[in-house]
């Protein structure tokens, strides 16, 4: 061990043992001056990491962050009272402890200090790059805004609420009156800490006075323990020192210890002593102990549970091949925690397997993060001999990876198309709502299919869908164009599976545009009445899905006529499903109204968050024709057409 190691490793413990002094400290004492109960310092300043005793002079233009400076998470914000509690995703072992007059701030020189940049509008993202304009709050009021950002959906499984929720939570912006950019920069942090959001994507603040309080600091650590990137992690603990009371800090310093081999253990163990010291109240966090004795060479039963588990936990977790994931590792509500065994090269595959597939589908991975998990799964090699029609016959998470790795490792084209039927229609029957993450999944496998000659007729309906699904337009044109092709020169299945794609290609690709051609309307319901049989369940079924058809279209400014809707049978069917009588989703009559008047008054932060909220839990899919039509038509007055068209798209797929 060098000499600057062994110092590194000794500064380790000396602060975990003046964290821990000052987690003892009485309520009370410990912002005195001096006298009873204040605790003696033990180690020279620049030890203690304590900051410099004179305040740092704010009356010049501060410093500022740089974008690769750690950040972190915010205090929990309001939300409105008929949604669910704000995201934050802290845990007990990530919150501060109480008591005041404690050290919890950074100053320039200090750990986790910063460096001078030219100040921006926090975000990386601008409207050269899809972003939204800077200005976005102006003229919502500042509650509101923290109202909205703090209630933002986080589990909803639709792409085109995660690419809006990512646009305006990364978007360059400015504070509106009465909160600062530091307060927005906060509120915004707190719900990208909680989705999982890259380390990279992480904005950074551009005031100096954030440094008050470890906000930035514990989403920056949270995301690069879940990428495992622990020398910046383990940089980013040692800059920060005692600066923050937060037990999550002097835990990754154990972490820290523990990764650097044999010798390390015995300082870790100082600080799991020291850790044991704060009490019962510190952190709920048992399996933290359980995992870093573990790792420490302690013989011990792995923990059953990861109830109240923090970031440096799941990153023991991923550090030891031989335990399994508890079954309740996987916590919903917070998808980070889904991000983090998604991003593991271990663990059960059953628990990797639906992670990573519920990670993708709320946004907290990509569509490259999940191909690469489920194809890493560690699968019997017989089972990648099962035929695919199979595999999806039970439905797990597990069992559609392993569909995945079969047709994706197939090089035959012929072998491939007929293997790609079984998932793609298994999927839109029985998981609707994560349909598009899977057709975003196979859709590069289809992309490699030759579409001349010929495509096979019998992918083409479902194989179409997925390309328009998953935004590949041009890919989908093609399918379409091929198939009518082959329709008219005599193929039946491929007219039909023609027919079937028209609806869809009409709200996905703009090419198509004006007229509405009413023989394609015919020709699309002739199909569907082939396929739902006869009876009167089945008309009214094909009666429900042409008027909501019409109504999306209608909804995108597609010029519907009375001649369009002269095929349905029933009045009745007409304004059930218009007016969600049929039990036909979710609605917020008094959030619709107030996303109307936000898209009208131009306030796009405002409409954006509201249409999100809106939607509903369950996306476009689960919404009703009242929302999808209000939804839409806002966006379209705030010249978000295509995001309109991914809306109607969506809803036509998954709901219904």
């Amino acid at each position: 061990m060098t000499a600057s190691e062994g110092w590194r490793r000794g500064r380790r413990v000396a602060a975990l043992a003046v964290a821990v002094t000052w987690a003892l400290v009485p309520t009370g004492a410990a912002g005195q001056g001096g006298g009873a109960g204040m605790p003696v310092p033990l180690l020279p300043p620049d030890m203690r990491g304590e900051p410099p005793p004179q305040a740092p002079d704010r009356s010049a233009p501060g410093p500022v962050w740089t974008p690769d400076q750690p950040v972190g998470a915010p205090p929990p914000l309001g939300a409105p009272r008929e949604v669910a509690p704000p995201p934050g995703g802290l845990t007990e072992s990530e919150r501060l402890l109480p008591g005041p007059g404690a050290p919890t701030t950074g100053t320039p020189g200090a750990p986790g200090s910063w460096t001078a940049v030219p100040a921006t509008p926090a975000g990386h993202l601008t409207p050269r790059e899809g972003g939204f304009p800077a200005d976005l709050w102006t003229g919502t009021r500042a509650e509101r805004v923290r109202d909205l950002i703090a209630a933002l959906p986080t589990t909803v499984p639709s792409p085109v609420v995660v690419d809006l929720r990512r646009r305006l939570l990364l978007s360059q912006q400015s504070a509106p009156s009465g909160l600062s950019d530091a307060a927005l920069l906060k509120a915004r942090l707190s719900v990208l800490s909680d989705l999982g959001t890259p380390s990279e994507d992480l904005p950074a603040p551009a005031d100096a006075a954030v440094a008050t309080d470890d906000t930035f600091d514990r989403a920056r650590l949270r995301a690069l323990l879940a990428e495992a990137r622990d020398d910046r992690a383990c940089a980013l603990a040692d800059r920060v020192g005692t600066a923050y009371r937060a037990p999550l800090w002097q835990q990754v310093l154990v972490w820290c210890d523990l990764k650097e081999g044999p010798d390390p253990p015995r300082q870790a163990m100082l600080g799991l002593a020291l850790l044991r010291e704060m009490g019962a109240g510190a952190t709920d966090d048992e399996a933290f102990f359980i995992l870093a004795e573990r790792m420490a060479g302690v013989n011990s039963p792995p923990p059953d549970s990861l109830t109240g588990a923090g970031a440096v936990t799941y990153r023991l977790l991923r550090a030891q091949p031989n335990v399994d994931a508890p079954a309740d590792a996987l916590r919903r509500d917070h998808p980070w925690t889904a991000r983090a065994l998604a991003l593991a090269d271990n663990g059960p595959p059953a628990v990797r397997a639906e992670a990573a597939e519920y990670a993708a589908a709320v946004g907290a991975i990509s569509i490259a993060d999940l191909t690469a998990a489920w194809r890493g799964l560690d699968v019997d090699p017989r089972d990648l001999e099962t035929p695919v029609s199979q595999v999806v016959q039970t439905n797990t998470p597990l069992n559609r990876a392993l569909a995945f790795r079969i047709v994706s490792r197939e090089t035959d084209p012929a072998r491939r198309a007929e293997g790609l039927l079984h998932p793609l229609e298994t999927s839109r029957a029985l998981t609707p709502a994560l349909y598009i993450t899977h057709a975003r999944l196979y859709a590069p496998l289809i992309r490699e299919l030759p579409v001349e000659p010929r495509v096979p007729s019998f992918l083409g309906a479902a194989a179409g869908r997925a390309l328009f699904a998953a935004g590949s337009v041009e890919a989908g044109r093609a399918w379409l164009r091929r198939l009518r092709d082959q329709g008219e020169a005599g193929d039946v299945d491929a007219a039909d599976a023609a027919a079937l794609l028209w609806p869809l290609a009409r709200m996905a690709d703009t090419a198509l545009g004006d007229p509405l051609p009413t023989d394609r309307l015919i020709l699309w319901r002739q199909a569907r009445a082939a396929r739902l049989g006869e009876g009167a369940e089945a008309r009214r079924a094909l009666d429900q899905e042409h008027v909501r058809l019409l109504n999306l279209l209608e909804a995108l400014g597609a010029p519907v006529e009375p001649v369009h809707w002269l095929p349905i049978r029933s009045n009745r069917v007409f304004i059930e499903t218009v007016s969600g009588d049929d039990g036909g989703g979710y609605v917020d009559p008094a959030r619709l109204d107030a996303l109307d008047r936000a898209a009208q008054a131009g306030r796009m932060g405002e409409a954006v968050a509201l249409a999100l909220l809106a939607l509903g839990p369950e996306g476009p899919g689960g919404a009703s024709m009242e929302t999808l039509r209000g939804v839409i038509g806002a966006l379209r007055a705030l010249d978000l057409t295509a995001e309109a068209r991914r809306v109607a798209v969506e809803a036509l797929l998954t709901g219904g």
